[in-house]
C-alpha cells in the first residue's frame, strides 16, 4: 500500500511539474519562434497547384521599361481596366493606391473613373501606413470618385509576426470605430464567391463601415494563410503584354485578375514562410494566396490561448500513462516516438483541419517528461532502498549478524554506498541460506533415518507391548512430517530453469496408479476421464506427481467406503485443467482459506484430526512454481473439488 501511494505521489508530482511547464510556456509565448518553425515546415509540405482562374497582371521590369518610370498616368490604368472588361474578366483587383489626384493631367482621373464605372467589377485597396516610427497610423483611401464607382474596397495591410514573416491576415481591421474587410474578401465578394463562413460584417463591437481617421488600429479575426507554393507559383502576365494584346484569346474570361507590382524596385514585397532562398513574395501574390485559401474555406484559425494551454497540458501528461509500465530504455524510445507523433500531428493539423495549435510548449514538456520522471523514480528508489536496507539490517541483526558488518559508507558517492550495503546484505543472506540447507540436510538424514529404523525394530518385536500401536502411530506421523517438510522445502527451492518437458497425461495416470491400492482398500472407484493426446508442459515430474498424488490421497481419505472419485483432465486456452472431485462431507467455507497454509489443516466437524498440515501446502507451492493455480470448491454434504490449472508449452497449441 505504501509503495502504491509512493508511486501515485511520484505521478502526481511529475504531472504537476509538466503541467506547470506546458501552461507557462504556452501562455507566455516564449517559444513562438519554435512554433513558427513547425508551422512553416508544414507549409513546405503542402504545396498545391495554383488555381487556373486567378491571374496576376504584373507590373514587372519589362512593363516599367516599356511604359516608363512609376507612377504611370491614370490613362494607362484606364486602358488596362477597359481591356480586362472587354476580355470579360470576372473581377479586377487593382492592388495600386490611388489616394492622390494626378496633377499633371486632370482628365486622366476622369478616364479611370469612367473605366471603373463601366467595368463595375473593380476592387480598390485601402492602405494603412506609419510614415515614421511612433507616428500615428495613416489610412490611405482611394479618391472619392474612384471609391464611389468601385465594386468593393479592401485593406491591403498585412501584419508581420515577431520574426518579421507574413503568415496571416485580419478579416476585419480599422482605425478607431471603423472596420474594413481585407482586400481578398472584397475581391471574392465582388466575384460573388465569398464562402458562407466569412461574415459580410464584423462580428465585434466595430460595426461601422465608414472610413474615419484615428490613431488606434484595431484588428479582428486573425486567419493564417495556407500558401499554395513559393513566389512565382501563380500564373503571371506582364502589364505591357495585356495592353498590347499579347495573350491568348479568352485568357481572362471569368477569371479573377489581380493587378500589382512584382518588380523588385517597387518595394511591395513580403517575406513569407515559403520564400525560398530569401526571395520575398510580391504583395499581389500574397493576396492571391489569401483569395485562393479563403475561397476554398482553407484559412487557418489559431486556437485561443486557453485551449492551447489546455491541450499542451493534456499532451504533456500522456507520457505518465506509459512511463511507469516500461523499462528505462523502452520509456526513452516511447518518449521519442511520442514526441515525433505529436510534432507530425501538429504540422498536419493546419492542412487537414485548418486549425493551428502551437506545439512548442507541449513538445518541450514531453522532452522533459523522461528526465523528470526518472529523477522522481530515482529519488523514490533511493528512499525505498534506504528503508528496505534498514529493515533488512534489523532482521539480520536479530539473527545474530553484527551491524558493523552490514554498514559501509562512501562520503563521496551516496549511490555507491547504497550498492555496497546491498552487496553486504546479500552476502549474509546467502550465508543464512547455506545454514538453512544444512538444517534441511539434518532433518532429512539425522531425523528421518532413525525414525525409520525405530519403526522397523518395533514391527519386528514379537513381545506384548501395551503402547506399541500408539508409539508406532507417533513415529509414523513424525516420519511423515519430516518427509512432507523435506518435500515442501524442495518445492520452495526448485530451480525453474531446470524444468524439463513432460506429458501431464502420463503423470496423472501414474498418480492414479499410485493411489489405486489405497482406494481399492476402501472399495472406492476412481472414475478418470483423460484425453487421448499428450499434454506437454515444462516442470519437475517428481514434484508434480507428488502434488497430484497428495490431492488424490486426500480425496480417498475423506470419501466414504464404496464412494466414487471423479478425475477429469482437459485442455482449454493452452492450459491443462485437472479436476479431482471426492464424495466426502465437504469443507466449511471459512476453513477453505486455510487449506494451503503451512502446518494448517481444515480441521472441523467433518475433517479428520490427523495430518501434518504440509500436504496441501506442498501442492500450492508446487503448482505456483509451475506458473499454475489451484482452486477448491466445496459444499457441506456434497464433497470437495480441487482444480489444478497449468500452462502448456506454446508449441503444443
Amino acid at each position: 500500500m505504501q509503495f502504491k501511494f509512493k508511486q501515485l505521489s511520484d505521478r502526481f508530482f511529475t504531472a504537476l511539474i509538466l503541467a506547470l511547464i506546458a501552461s507557462v510556456l504556452a501562455y507566455s509565448g516564449l517559444l513562438v519562434r519554435f512554433d513558427t518553425l513547425h508551422y512553416d515546415l508544414g507549409r513546405y509540405l503542402t504545396f498545391k497547384p495554383a488555381p487556373a482562374d486567378i491571374v496576376i497582371v504584373a507590373i514587372d521590369e519589362a512593363s516599367l521599361k516599356s511604359i516608363g518610370r512609376w507612377p504611370w498616368s491614370r490613362n494607362v490604368h484606364a486602358d488596362l481596366v477597359n481591356k480586362l472588361k472587354q476580355e470579360q474578366a470576372r473581377v479586377i483587383g487593382l492592388d495600386i493606391i490611388f489616394s492622390e489626384p494626378e496633377l499633371s493631367n486632370a482628365k486622366a482621373d476622369q478616364a479611370l473613373t469612367q473605366a471603373i464605372e463601366k467595368a463595375d467589377n473593380v476592387v480598390l485597396p485601402v492602405l494603412f501606413e506609419e510614415p515614421y516610427k511612433g507616428s500615428p497610423i495613416k489610412q490611405s483611401v482611394p479618391l472619392e470618385s474612384f471609391a464611389l464607382h468601385a465594386a468593393a474596397l479592401g485593406r491591403v495591410h498585412v501584419p508581420l509576426d515577431a520574426d518579421g514573416i507574413a503568415r496571416s491576415i485580419y478579416l476585419w481591421e480599422g482605425l478607431g470605430s471603423a472596420s474594413l474587410q481585407h482586400f481578398s474578401q472584397a475581391v471574392l465578394q465582388a466575384a460573388k464567391e465569398l464562402p458562407s463562413n466569412i461574415n459580410l460584417f464584423p462580428t465585434d463591437v466595430l460595426t461601422k463601415t465608414t472610413l474615419t481617421q484615428s490613431d488606434s488600429l484595431i484588428s479582428l479575426d486573425e486567419r493564417r494563410i495556407k500558401f499554395l507554393g513559393p513566389p512565382g507559383h501563380f500564373q503571371r502576365i506582364s502589364y505591357i503584354n495585356v495592353l498590347t494584346g499579347e495573350f491568348p484569346a479568352h485568357f481572362f474570361k471569368d477569371k479573377i485578375v489581380l493587378v500589382g507590382a512584382t518588380a523588385v524596385g517597387m518595394g511591395d514585397v513580403l517575406p513569407t514562410p515559403v520564400s525560398a532562398q530569401m526571395q520575398p513574395m510580391p504583395g499581389v501574390e500574397f493576396h492571391a494566396n489569401a483569395i485562393a485559401a479563403m475561397r476554398d474555406s482553407a484559412l487557418i484559425i489559431n486556437t485561443p490561448i486557453w485551449l492551447t494551454c489546455l491541450l499542451s497540458v493534456m499532451l504533456a501528461l500522456v507520457p505518465l500513462l506509459f512511463l511507469p509500465k516500461l523499462s528505462p530504455l523502452k520509456s526513452l524510445l516511447s518518449i521519442i516516438a511520442y514526441y515525433f507523433m505529436v510534432m507530425v500531428v501538429a504540422i498536419a493539423m493546419p492542412s487537414l483541419f485548418n486549425i493551428w495549435i502551437p506545439p512548442a510548449s507541449a513538445l518541450i514538456a514531453i522532452l522533459l517528461a523522461y528526465p523528470i520522471w526518472s529523477w522522481r523514480k530515482l529519488e523514490s528508489a533511493q528512499v525505498y532502498l534506504d528503508h528496505a536496507l534498514k529493515n533488512l539490517h534489523d532482521d539480520l541483526a536479530l539473527l545474530g549478524v553484527d551491524r558493523r558488518e552490514l554498514e559501509y559508507e562512501d562520503y563521496k558517492d551516496s549511490t555507491h554506498s547504497r550498492i555496497s550495503n546491498v552487496k553486504l546484505a546479500s552476502t549474509h543472506l546467502r550465508n543464512l541460506h547455506g545454514v538453512r540447507r544444512d538444517t534441511l540436510a539434518f532433518i532429512s538424514h539425522d531425523l528421518r533415518a532413525p525414525l525409520g529404523a525405530v519403526i522397523m525394530l518395533l514391527n519386528e518385536d514379537d513381545g506384548n507391548h501395551k503402547h506399541l500401536p500408539r508409539i508406532t502411530n507417533m513415529l509414523n506421523r513424525s516420519l511423515t512430517m519430516a518427509d512432507n517438510f523435506l518435500q515442501s522445502s524442495r518445492a520452495e527451492m526448485a530451480d525453474v530453469s531446470k524444468f524439463q518437458d513432460l506429458d501431464f497425461v502420463s503423470l496423472v495416470q501414474q498418480a492414479l496408479d499410485d493411489v489405486y491400492a489405497v482406494a481399492h482398500s476402501k472399495k472406492i472407484i476412481l472414475n478418470a476421464l483423460l484425453p487421448e493426446d499428450n499434454l506437454w508442459l515444462k516442470g519437475d515430474f517428481g514434484l508434480l506427481q507428488r502434488a497430484v498424488t497428495n490431492i488424490l490421497l486426500n480425496a480417498v481419505k475423506y470419501s466414504p467406503v464404496e464412494g466414487m472419485i471423479y478425475v477429469e483432465l482437459s485442455k482449454k486456452n493452452n492450459e491443462a485443467i485437472l479436476s479431482i472431485a471426492d464424495a466426502g462431507l465437504g469443507i466449511e467455507p471459512e476453513r477453505i482459506a486455510k487449506l494451503f497454509k503451512r502446518f494448517s489443516r481444515a480441521e472441523g466437524e467433518h475433517q479428520a484430526a490427523e495430518g501434518t498440515g504440509l500436504g496441501l501446502y506442498f501442492v500450492d507451492v508446487t503448482i505456483k512454481k509451475h506458473s499454475g493455480s489451484v482452486f477448491v470448491r466445496s459444499e457441506l454434504g456434497h464433497g470437495a473439488t480441487f482444480t489444478l490449472t497449468l500452462p502448456l508449452e506454446l508449441q503444443q497449441i
